[in-house]
């Protein structure tokens, strides 16, 4: 891609992202800016009295706030008078300090791949600049962004460590831990990435620099085990019953398919071939055929009872078919796809498994707790050798992909799509 058609993208990119903020446009249809009414009671009730941490039970009620997420980027929030003093000023600081987070992923890329050529490593990053949930996310003040910065930190802390294997490295691992410790502390399901952290640096380093990696994990948890105790919502309180394991598999799988498919498709003629070679392999061939049996036994009896959520072809499954055949179909392809980019090692397979799985306590299913972590995952997680491979795409077809995924998004927010909001109500009309 020649630097003219770059500047051209990146230009076109920012521009939806200014838009959006200074026309305060909630491209996720009201979710983040309603949000927004709970962290900041949230905010300024721990300025007032930070020993409401401490307290038992649902003392969230009292002030008007319900937090669901571990508290870790409102307490810091509210350390800060400049913030605190005015909304408004919150909202702008937080915009400017999400735009490092793509910066930031940038920084990450070219720490693991220094060989690959720099116009697409903007390119990616930039990419992040498109997401609507970012996008909302940034301008609405969600924490979401909080905690994708502290995950990116121990990913590049971890990848830190692929390039002095064997070594005495405990900074790196305490920083590795340390940093997912912090993301968990400001979304609780970030704690789901320890057990791949673990077999990462089994495989990576001696197994004393792992044990001292679980002293770390164990020793960081101690806070998070006494908060979870005083205020068991912040656990209990996701168990909405509004799904199943069986049923959310399936939703997780169909909102991957939206990520990984752009990239497939870019270099479909190279996939495609790479494809047919794994479907000649016979233990591979098996693997797909289980694999397949286990898909349909899944959507027997598909259960989800949310008004919001389910993902993008959940909807438009419904919407279009008032069926769920294409939400199946895109599940089942994304299931392909996932055993085509994380079958490499088995901390890969591990890494998917846990992303497809965990999310099944029947809560509602967002796309928001997937983006854009799972473009990090991919770049910056999954085996070298097998990303550069992806770093081959058509930047023509990814920047086309993305920009109509925000533009469905746009209408869908803007009600243009009348059939859509009949059906899918904007989230502050149902409550």
């Amino acid at each position: 891609m020649n630097n003219k058609t770059q500047y051209l993208y990146t230009s076109i990119i920012l521009l939806t992202l200014v838009t959006s903020f200074f026309f305060k446009i909630d491209i996720t249809n009201g979710g983040s800016s309603r949000d927004l009414f709970y962290h900041w009671n949230y905010i300024i009730a721990l300025k007032n009295d930070l020993e409401i941490l401490f307290e038992r039970n649902l003392f969230f009620i009292d002030i008007g706030a319900i937090p669901k997420h571990f508290p870790l980027h409102h307490v810091m929030v509210s350390r800060f008078n400049f913030l605190t003093n005015d909304v408004n000023n919150y909202l702008n600081f937080y915009f400017i300090f999400s735009l490092f987070l793509p910066i930031l992923f940038y920084f990450c890329i070219d720490n693991r791949f220094p060989e690959i050529e720099k116009n697409k490593k903007i390119f990616i990053s930039s990419i992040i600049y498109f997401l609507p949930h970012y996008q909302a996310s940034s301008i609405w003040g969600n924490s979401h962004i909080t905690s994708l910065f502290f995950f990116l930190g121990s990913i590049y802390f971890l990848n830190n460590l692929e390039k002095v294997k064997g070594k005495n490295i405990n900074l790196d691992i305490f920083f590795v831990a340390f940093f997912m410790a912090c993301a968990a502390y400001t979304r609780q399901y970030y704690a789901i990435f320890f057990p791949y952290l673990f077999l990462s640096l089994f495989r990576i380093t001696k197994i004393k620099n792992v044990i001292f990696f679980c002293f770390v994990s164990l020793f960081l948890s101690i806070p998070g085990l006494f908060i979870a105790y005083t205020n068991p919502e912040l656990i209990t309180g996701f168990d909405a019953k509004l799904t199943d394991f069986k049923s959310s598999t399936l939703i997780v799988l169909s909102i991957i398919f939206v990520y990984l498919t752009p990239f497939f498709i870019s270099n479909f003629k190279f996939n495609l071939s790479e494809t047919n070679k794994i479907l000649k392999n016979k233990n591979s061939l098996l693997i797909v055929i289980i694999l397949s049996i286990i898909f349909f036994y899944f959507t027997l009896d598909f259960n989800y009872k949310s008004y919001v959520g389910g993902g993008m072809y959940f909807k438009i499954s419904k919407m279009l078919l008032e069926g769920h055949l294409l939400f199946f179909i895109a599940s089942f392809f994304s299931l392909l796809i996932c055993f085509y980019y994380f079958k490499e090692r088995l901390e890969d397979i591990i890494l998917i498994t846990i992303i497809i799985s965990s999310f099944s306590y029947g809560w509602m299913i967002f796309h928001k707790y997937f983006e854009p972590m799972l473009i990090f995952c991919i770049f910056l997680l999954i085996k070298k050798d097998f990303i550069k491979k992806i770093f081959n795409f058509n930047h023509h077809i990814i920047f086309i992909y993305f920009l109509m995924y925000w533009t469905v998004y746009f209408l869908y927010s803007k009600q243009f799509i009348k059939k859509i909001n009949l059906l899918l109500p904007p989230i502050g009309s149902i409550f």
